[in-house]
């Protein structure tokens, strides 16, 4: 497992990805540092519509360093990069058909749905269902993704103080700390049951899983930037980019020499004689003077 470094600051990188719950698409966008993140509902998934959303986020939090993402057509097309450049953050995108490269993302995902689901069951408001996740503590080390983010408790509807909502000073040198602890231990869990794959070169002839689970053969092209990624050309000329997961290595393709054929024997040739056992043989039936045939009972072997 290579898990994401701890950035220095809240919002420095932030996570993306759109999903879809009763109908409905959202976007929703996680800060790697605070675990803090927004939903928004869209009304259309084209890259225009995702990328006024995120501008929206980016003028309320900050405009971010790096920005990670799947590779879907939305964040894969000329208009976002356009916008990477033009707001000067970095685009990164996770592997192909690996969601687990953009991680943060998909648990942030099903916590949105788990919230709006529980929402929905209570009949309750689900942004109040939002308000409250993002006011509970992390963990008994770490201080609620509000207050990391922000440096202050956000007003529930539950009763509080002034002084508990006035905004304070965030240790983040404690707080980058314990999220490294969290990620080394996550790391070694995931390890107990994970083996690592060795790394492919140029040239290197391989199969890539297609998404019907066929393996069709293909060479490495090149390594990509990120972790256990490359990219594959096909017989065909289709190129793909796939995680190390994908790709099975194969040995290359050899030239068989040409065995000479062996010296004819001017002997001749025998052939062999079946040989018949005595089990596999039919006892002859058994003709009476009147020329009646009696063949013999057969009996239970046991």
């Amino acid at each position: 497992m290579i898990p994401q470094a701890v950035p220095e600051r809240p919002w420095q990188n932030v996570a993306t990805d759109l999903f879809c719950y009763n109908g409905d698409d959202f976007m929703i966008v996680t800060d790697y540092y605070s675990k803090f993140f927004e939903f928004v509902k869209l009304n259309k998934t084209k890259s225009t519509d995702v990328i006024t959303k995120m501008k929206n986020l980016f003028a309320t939090h900050g405009i971010p360093e790096k920005v990670v993402s799947d590779n879907g057509p939305q964040f894969a097309s000329e208009l976002f990069a356009k916008f990477a450049e033009e707001w000067g953050f970095k685009h990164v995108t996770a592997s192909p058909r690996y969601p687990q490269s953009n991680g943060l993302a998909e648990r942030s995902v099903q916590t949105a749905k788990r919230l709006l689901r529980k929402a929905e069951a209570d009949k309750r408001d689900p942004y109040l269902a939002l308000l409250d996740y993002r006011n509970t503590p992390i963990d008994s080390q770490l201080e609620s993704p509000a207050q990391i983010l922000m440096g202050r408790r956000l007003r529930t509807r539950l009763p509080t103080t002034d002084a508990q909502l006035m905004p304070r000073n965030v240790d983040h040198k404690n707080v980058k700390l314990h999220l490294e602890a969290r990620q080394h231990k996550q790391k070694n869990w995931y390890d107990k049951s994970a083996r690592s794959l060795p790394t492919l070169s140029t040239g290197d002839t391989v199969r890539v899983q297609q998404q019907d689970g066929r393996w069709t053969p293909a060479n490495v092209i090149r390594k990509c930037d990120q972790p256990r990624s490359y990219v594959v050309q096909t017989p065909e000329g289709t190129e793909y980019r796939r995680n190390r997961k994908h790709l099975r290595t194969t040995p290359a393709e050899t030239t068989t020499a040409a065995t000479p054929a062996p010296e004819t024997s001017t002997k001749p040739a025998v052939t062999p004689v079946p040989v018949t056992t005595q089990q596999s043989a039919t006892p002859a039936p058994y003709v009476t003077r009147s020329g009646r045939a009696v063949n013999p009972p057969r009996k239970l072997n046991l």
